[in-house]
């Protein structure tokens, strides 16, 4: 594999520049995809609004309609 023919340092100088700023965007948008996954993998990005959802009809309910409710919500999700 032929090597690239620099004829001064200033050229050497250019492509390391170059390439450290190329590495270092990498390495910065490696980490962006590491914080985001990290984000998504979170229990409340995986569950969602599920549970508020049932609490708030759970709150609507009142009496033995809340806890017929309830008891079948539990039921459900611990079969």
């Amino acid at each position: 594999m032929p090597g690239k023919e620099y004829k001064s340092f200033d050229q050497i100088e250019k492509d390391l520049e170059i390439l450290r700023v190329e590495k270092d965007l990498a390495y910065y948008r490696l980490k962006k995809d590491l914080d985001e996954t990290k984000d998504s993998l979170q229990l409340k990005n995986i569950v969602g609004d599920t549970p508020k959802k049932v609490f708030n009809v759970a709150k609507m309910l009142s009496g033995p309609f809340k806890s017929a409710f309830l008891t079948y919500v539990f039921k459900k999700i611990f079969k």
